[in-house]
């Protein structure tokens, strides 16, 4: 007889009168390792949250048993006195505290601190523990210091502190590439022996199936269903999500290249960004690959003037550039969009048509206008992007992958002719993706470049007109579309 740890009962969830989930039912088994899958609103992380307490017990129908009781979350900490702990899509730590300040807060009781221990002993204990899960890296750093990808590595590792029952993983590692998988899947491993019970969020499941014991999926359309290990196969699973959505997974227009717009020689940060030099012409997909710690995070942020250049010249239409600021690049005609959507992509208090119309040049009028032509403007953008959300709907209800898309909506809206993508699929399903990789294809038909800097080599690969692969701060290789068969490894 199965041993159900949890169990979730005709799960609806209306916010704003808008329904967001109805009738889920979900049940997991104690030690499984259990994978939820399915496009971007369905769903999934409403869920979650529901699971971890952001929702709380009233707000939603239904009903939900853990441990052979109803379970009722009134606040998020109510989820960790049961020893149910969540890993969310965006990172949450304190960006302004140390890692050992982050890695010992809101500990349970059989491991957490005396309330007066000092930083001294917590950098002291923390440098020891990361030591010991061959993480050897300077606690007393502030969180706003660390990589997205570090962020995350911490968040995990603070798992092995928090002893969970029930584990939920809402995308954690959509901002890990396969180079840095290791990591993770040994950390996951180690809580499914363990007898922890896992339910993972994920388009990245190729990575963990060697760990599944169950799939659900879940239907905006309709009930969703379970496929257990025994019946699973992976072109299954692909099938089941794009549901003949495409033929081609990467699709690319062939665009004929025109003059240089963006030159880089010889730039340096002092840091991670040593040497990096390259051109970018006009209609072309340029991408960047490099593991974390590479400096491709860093040159994609100076580019756009998030941080600063210590030595090098940047050239726009062959005329130098000082790239003080995000503001002198998009006066430049540049666009960035983020990997950090959370703390810098999007208004999260204010409505879709506001958060498009925050970028410079936009709108025309006072940013609190509401006209029709705004509204018909939003909705032909909206169409294009397959984003079947109103105007007026507010940017904190929307899944991950929705926030995504509304980020390279508001850019695409825009008047700039050089794009930075920085992770732009990330936390996306298969058929927004493809939706991504057309609006690339569009972009370069009327004129506009491209640099893509992202974690998913294949992705880079199938979209890219080049692949420039950055390692220790350094170009160490380039690869072109026409030698895309060419050996790799040499540059990784």
């Amino acid at each position: 007889m199965k041993d159900i740890l949890l169990s979730c009962e005709d799960i609806s969830l209306s916010l704003n009168g808008i329904s967001i989930i109805e009738n889920i039912n979900l049940s997991l088994n104690r030690g499984e390792f259990h994978l939820l899958l399915d496009k971007n609103g369905a769903g999934k992380t409403t869920m979650a949250n529901i699971l971890s307490g952001i929702y709380p017990y009233g707000s939603y129908s239904g009903h939900i048993y853990y441990q052979n009781k109803e379970l009722q979350l009134r606040i998020p900490k109510d989820a960790f006195k049961k020893n149910i702990v969540t890993i969310h899509q965006d990172i949450c730590l304190f960006e302004d505290m140390t890692i050992a300040e982050n890695l010992y807060a809101n500990l349970p009781p059989g491991t957490a601190l005396k309330t007066f221990t000092s930083l001294e002993k917590k950098v002291k204990m923390a440098n020891e523990f990361l030591a010991e899960h061959n993480c050897p890296i300077d606690s007393s750093l502030l969180i706003r210091q660390c990589s997205q990808f570090l962020k995350r590595k911490i968040e995990l590792l603070r798992l092995y502190l928090m002893q969970p029952e029930l584990l939920i993983l809402d995308e954690p590692v959509a901002i890990v590439s396969n180079y840095d998988m290791k990591f993770f899947l040994e950390l996951l491993s180690y809580f499914k022996e363990k007898g922890v019970t896992i339910l993972c969020i994920s388009y990245n499941y190729e990575a963990f199936l060697h760990l599944v014991d169950h799939v659900s999926i879940f239907r905006e359309e309709g009930p969703g269903y379970t496929i257990s290990q025994s019946n699973l196969q992976q072109e299954d699973i692909a099938h089941l999500l794009v549901k003949d959505f495409c033929q081609n997974r990467y699709p690319k227009v062939h665009v004929k290249k025109g003059a240089e717009v963006l030159c880089a020689e010889n730039l340096s940060n002092g840091f991670t960004i040593k040497d990096i030099s390259f051109t970018l012409r006009q209609g072309e997909i340029l991408g960047f690959f490099g593991s974390s710690g590479s400096g491709r995070e860093s040159l994609s942020k100076t580019l756009f003037g998030l941080e600063g250049c210590h030595s090098g010249t940047i050239y726009i239409d062959r005329l130098p550039a000082r790239i003080t600021s995000p503001v002198k690049a998009i006066d430049l005609g540049i666009a960035y969009i983020t990997d950090d959507r959370n703390n810098y992509g999007l208004f999260q208090n204010l409505d879709l048509l506001e958060n498009v119309n925050s970028v410079k040049g936009n709108n025309h009028k006072p940013f609190w206008t509401r006209t029709q032509a705004e509204h018909n403007r939003y909705a032909q953008y909206a169409n294009k992007m397959n984003l079947g959300l109103s105007s007026d709907s507010i940017a904190r209800h929307l899944s991950g992958g929705e926030q995504q898309k509304l980020i390279l909506m508001r850019w695409i809206m825009s008047s700039a002719r050089i794009f930075i993508f920085n992770e732009p699929t990330q936390s996306i399903d298969i058929p927004s993706k493809i939706d991504v990789y057309n609006m690339f294809n569009d972009l370069v038909m009327k004129g506009a470049s491209i640099l893509l800097f992202s974690s998913n080599l294949e992705e880079l690969l199938g979209v890219c007109d080049r692949v420039i692969f950055i390692k220790q701060g350094l170009i160490s290789g380039e690869v072109s579309r026409m030698d895309i068969g060419q050996p790799i490894e040499n540059y990784l």
